[in-house]
């Protein structure tokens, strides 16, 4: 009985996950177009320890693409965008940016293509001007801590920094992948359960930091800060900010990042 009940929680999970990730339907009302907006907004929440959360933008963009778009009904109830979202952040124990920036376009003749509903944040540069160093790409080293890798740390000033098994796997179609991060392909109860491309981390430019994610790897991600962890979900297009001082975990394996900004 309690398997089958673990058994029937999965599948509604699984279910109700489907449910929210799938896209905004061409007739949606305005109310469940606002409603699909913030869900998405509340997706970009960045936890910040102890807790605590952060909202890291201060403008807003939202398009609606929408054939015969009721365009007076869709600016009155996204009128609600900026006072659902703020009580949505509180709830959440999130703090955000004093101001907001927030703009909303209705598009009535959106081609069949396009998607029904865009959500787009930035952080404006006259607040994240001080983020990113002089010099662009930071500086960030690595330390294997768990692990068996061809060296024991690494520096980089890279966009993208590939992490995995072997310095050059192959996949089933032949593709090649050259992982900077590269651990050795031996079984010692560690090092094997990096996935041969595992994960990698990305600078964001326009955020001003670097971004981790978790390419698909059947060992979890996820990344250990202040004793707590923070899992990276699987193909997640927007990974999880990552800081210095941060250890991030690889199936059993584990390394440690620090990121020179100065």
């Amino acid at each position: 009985m309690t398997t089958r009940l673990r058994t029937l929680g999965r599948d509604l999970q699984s279910r109700l996950r489907d449910f929210f990730d799938s896209p905004v339907g061409a007739d949606a009302a305005p109310i469940e177009l606002l409603e699909a907006a913030l869900d998405r907004l509340e997706q970009k929440v960045q936890p910040a320890g102890r807790g605590r959360r952060i909202f890291p933008y201060d403008r807003i963009t939202v398009r609606v693409a929408q054939r015969d778009a009721d365009t007076a009904a869709i600016d009155a109830i996204f009128g609600q965008l900026e006072e659902r979202l703020r009580s949505r952040l509180a709830e959440m124990n999130c703090a955000a940016p004093d101001a907001l920036e927030i703009d909303v376009s209705v598009g009535a003749d959106g081609e069949d293509a396009a998607p029904v509903l865009t959500v787009d944040c930035v952080k404006t540069a006259e607040t994240r001007k001080t983020a990113v160093p002089s010099d662009g790409i930071p500086k960030v080293s690595i330390q294997v801590v768990k692990g068996q890798c061809e060296a024991s740390e690494y520096a980089f000033e890279e966009a993208v920094i590939a992490i995995g098994r072997t310095p050059e796997p192959s996949d089933a179609f032949g593709l090649v992948r050259r992982n900077q991060v590269a651990f050795l392909d031996v079984r010692d109860g560690t090092t094997e359960t990096v996935g041969r491309a595992h994960a990698r981390l990305q600078f964001d430019p326009a955020a001003g930091h670097y971004l981790l994610f978790n390419e698909g790897s059947s060992n979890p991600t996820s990344i250990l800060r202040g004793g707590r962890p923070l899992p990276v979900a699987p193909r997640d297009p927007r990974g999880v900010r990552v800081q210095s001082g941060d250890l991030i975990q690889l199936g059993r394996a584990v390394l440690r990042l620090t990121i020179d900004v100065r």
